[in-house]
């Protein structure tokens, strides 16, 4: 008796799960392309991925004094009982508070190159004696912040009162629309070669340092003397210098380079070389 009431227990939480799961799914639709067949904008749409079912709030204040509070979903309903509304704006008012619908998930359009992505949310309700009577629509840029994984929401135009816009753009600095080498290479150390320089310029520094203060104080070296191990650098040097002078300036001559010329000697000329009769006048 025990196991049956345990299994109809587990029969009955399956099936009590299997009807809400509809509507689980339906409250999350996800953003939905205008253009399906578009490529590039599903592969922007993919590299949203860790952000989206994200919420961001905003607040718009006018001297001080709240006038307006924006929601915007990343591919994410903001209202429980629409679930295709991506942003809406809680217009605050004297007397009553106004909620608009800002731009549907299903009218989704993506624009971006690599370090941004810009996401519009279309189809919002309808101007009332303004901007052509047209739809509202709102616009938010991601923007490529290596040190975020998702920043804070700001408003870059909100088509209040008095502004050209007709339109509602806000800003959201994140990592995941930075470049994979970019991502990368913030994340990345020292290389070896700094290492091997901060090391080296490090010692370095400290030898001279305390070399010159103990020949100084201790030893009581002047001039010259005071670099440390001065007679050791002086013969290096030196050393140095006469394999740069025998490697880059010795000339030597070749054993059967052939002379134009004899040296002079005491020896007696030869009959064939005694050509002064030559000089005489006939």
């Amino acid at each position: 008796m025990f196991s049956r009431s345990v299994n109809n227990e587990y029969l009955r939480f399956l099936l009590a799960v299997w009807t809400f799961l509809p509507c689980i799914v339906a409250e999350t639709p996800g953003c939905t392309l205008v253009n399906k067949d578009s490529k590039s904008e599903k592969a922007l749409l993919e590299g949203l991925h860790d952000l989206k079912g994200e919420t961001f709030t905003v607040e718009d204040r006018v001297d001080g004094k709240l006038k307006n509070v924006y929601e915007i979903g990343v591919c994410a309903s903001v209202n429980k009982s629409a679930p295709q509304v991506g942003a809406i704006q809680h217009v605050i008012g004297d007397k009553a508070n106004q909620t608009v619908v800002l731009g549907q998930l299903n009218s989704t359009t993506l624009l971006g190159a690599p370090g941004w992505t810009l996401v519009t949310y279309r189809n919002g309700d309808r101007y009332n004696g303004s901007c052509n009577n047209s739809f509202r629509e709102v616009q938010f840029a991601v923007l490529c912040s290596p040190n975020e994984h998702h920043g804070t929401l700001q408003i870059a135009s909100s088509g209040r009162a008095g502004e050209t816009a007709c339109s509602f753009l806000f800003v959201i600095s994140s990592s995941v629309v930075c470049s994979k080498e970019k991502h990368e290479q913030h994340h990345r150390g020292l290389s070896g070669g700094a290492v091997f320089c901060i090391l080296f310029f490090t010692v370095a520094g400290s030898y001279l340092l305390l070399g010159f203060l103990y020949k100084r104080i201790v030893v009581g070296a002047k001039g010259l003397e005071q670099i440390p191990n001065y007679s050791f650098w002086k013969d290096c040097g030196n050393l140095q210098a006469d394999g740069c002078n025998y490697i880059c300036r010795c000339q030597c001559d070749s054993a059967d380079e052939h002379r134009s010329y004899r040296d002079i000697d005491d020896r007696p000329l030869r009959p064939d070389e005694d050509r002064d009769d030559q000089l005489l006048t006939m």
